[in-house]
């Protein structure tokens, strides 16, 4: 069992980092677009103030699961 708490300590890293990278570029992807409106803004900027600290949060769970902090002894 410990050793799954460690893999999935570094899918939880992997998944954190990909988005803590992924949903900045999305957002600037869509903020320039020709198309963007007031309200595109306005959804983006709800999106990364609520997910970059749930991102924040996904790598250091993995790190502390990676780091067998979870592990009973």
């Amino acid at each position: 069992m410990n050793a799954l708490k460690k893999i999935l300590g570094l899918v939880w890293m992997l998944t954190g980092l990909a988005l803590m990278v992924g949903l900045p570029y999305e957002t600037i992807k869509k903020l320039t677009s020709n198309t963007a409106g007031a309200e595109d803004y306005v959804f983006w900027l709800v999106i990364m103030v609520i997910f970059l600290p749930i991102t924040a949060g996904l790598i250091l769970f993995g790190r502390y699961a990676w780091a067998g902090e979870y592990d009973k002894n």
